[in-house]
């Protein structure tokens, strides 16, 4: 019994290193079969955030949307928090809106809050207690990131940690040049 418990808690550390460990060899992983495709909308969705209020995800369309699945949990999750910081603080203002979406329904509120307090965070983060978002997005490793184009379709997803700045500026200056 005590063997299965810890099996069980040391699931997700392994997934969300295997995400990794695949990421930094791409000629040893197969492609993924899971998870959404792109050109198709975006599934809707209204979640509440950590500071209160709720976020619905067709009241911004006409924006570009970066969704970001974590959880606090993830080493890799922490490692691309400064970047989306930086894009967000940079973009925001041209139109892009990053949305946090914490894998609640797996992590510890209080983890949640320090986490967000430790990297001030400036976009808002959206809590899915149920995991009906990640449902819905086919999420099976974390961090995931999907970006969404102002008509609300899903333009590309990322699952594994973004590779930087230029990848990630390489994505969104077209979408917000439209």
């Amino acid at each position: 019994m005590r063997k299965a418990t810890i099996a069980l808690l040391l699931m997700p550390v392994l997934a969300c290193q295997q995400l990794v460990a695949r990421d930094s060899n791409p000629a040893a992983s197969p492609p993924a079969s899971m998870g959404l495709t792109t050109g198709i909308p975006a599934p809707d969705f209204e979640l509440e955030q950590l500071d209160g209020g709720t976020v619905r995800l067709k009241d911004l369309q006409g924006k570009i949307v970066l969704l970001n699945f974590w959880a606090t949990w993830c080493v890799p999750c922490r490692e691309e928090m400064p970047l989306l910081s930086q894009i967000y603080r940079e973009y925001h203002s041209q139109g892009l809106e990053i949305l946090g979406v914490n894998l609640t329904s797996q992590d510890d509120f209080a983890a949640v809050r320090s986490f967000v307090q430790e990297f001030d965070l400036p976009f808002p983060i959206l809590l899915d207690h149920n995991a009906r978002v990640e449902r819905a997005y086919q999420i099976f490793g974390v961090p995931t990131t999907v970006f969404i184009t102002r008509e609300g379709m899903i333009h590309q997803v990322v699952v594994g940690v973004l590779k930087g700045r230029e990848e990630v500026e390489k994505t969104i200056r077209p979408l917000l040049s439209r």
